[in-house]
């Protein structure tokens, strides 16, 4: 017998799957362009473990939403937190290709490159957790309740929020630095997500 699958983990599988195709599309691009040949594959073979993790936890079997999850703004919330993600998962791989180049001209021009895309991330998931806590107050009276996964968005956004603000916190000026706190701080995204998900629990253990 498979556990059930409720409508809300079939939706972050979706989510989760077609993000994967937008990272393998920019990672393939940089392949075929030269500027980072074989780029595609580690990522390839990272989007397809995360998928294969999920399918394996979520199971097979597609059941209707409980009560408390049908508001409309359920889909908002859950495409706001996975392109956000996204986003991240994108700058943590800039990372480890902008430790990978000893120009350190190409080290400032994938630092700007991780700024570009960090920006839309941070807003993504601050709005996106703004708007679960305005979801959690129509569904259970409450706007914050410091559940695992509410704590750990938290950290997230914070642990992000540091790289953009690299003019009074010079240390993030350097391109080495900041490569190496993109990637370490992805750590933060997978405990959210993956970590919450299939080890803590709480009001979040459907998700």
């Amino acid at each position: 017998m498979c556990p059930d699958l409720n409508e809300k983990m079939s939706k972050h599988l979706i989510i989760f799957v077609n993000s994967g195709r937008l990272c393998a599309r920019f990672c393939t691009d940089c392949s075929r362009s030269g500027i980072f040949p074989g780029a595609d594959q580690p990522l390839g073979f990272l989007v397809a473990g995360f998928t294969m993790l999920l399918a394996y936890k979520a199971g097979c079997r597609i059941t209707p939403l409980m009560p408390v999850l049908q508001s409309p703004l359920l889909s908002i919330h859950v495409l706001s937190m996975m392109l956000s993600y996204t986003l991240f998962g994108l700058v943590a791989f800039n990372g480890v290709m902008g430790l990978s180049v000893r120009s350190q001209e190409a080290g400032l021009r994938l630092q700007d490159l991780s700024l570009v895309l960090l920006y839309p991330a941070v807003f993504l998931l601050t709005f996106g957790t703004f708007l679960g806590a305005v979801w959690a107050n129509i569904s259970w009276g409450s706007y914050w309740a410091w559940d695992p996964k509410e704590t750990w968005a938290l950290v997230t956004m914070l642990v992000y929020s540091f790289t953009l603000h690299g003019d009074v916190l010079t240390v993030f000026s350097k391109p080495r630095f900041f490569h190496w706190y993109t990637i370490i701080a992805f750590l933060s995204v997978l405990i959210t997500y993956f970590g919450v998900n299939l080890l803590l629990g709480g009001m979040h253990s459907y998700a």
